[in-house]
């Protein structure tokens, strides 16, 4: 199955999970963190997270389950509340192409 762009927003389910994975990966590489998420079916590409309740994963993926069986063999999935949303147009200033803006709701 081919792979698609996926926007997660993920909380953690108390306090105390966000403290133990905190703790967990407190000496975690950039590298070891891709890696750490990557099947063949799933890869985070990108990640943010700051302070508030919420954090987000630019995912690559087959499908939203692909993305919750990586959380679950990296032990984190019963850690986190995860809503994935399949994003149709994916652009980034630093692989512009100069090709039309997909339109999300275009039928194809």
């Amino acid at each position: 199955m081919k792979k698609r762009h996926f926007m997660a927003t993920h909380t953690w389910v108390s306090d105390e999970a966000r403290d133990q994975v905190l703790a967990a990966t407190a000496n975690m590489s950039d590298i070891d963190f891709f890696a750490s998420f990557k099947t063949d079916d799933a890869e985070t590409l990108a990640h943010w997270m700051g302070q508030g309740d919420f954090f987000f994963c630019h995912w690559f993926a087959t499908d939203a389950d692909a993305i919750f069986a990586a959380l679950e063999a990296s032990g984190l999935n019963d850690l986190m509340v995860t809503l994935p949303s399949e994003m149709q147009r994916f652009i980034s200033c630093e692989t512009t192409t100069g090709e039309r803006l997909v339109n999300p709701f275009d039928e194809e």
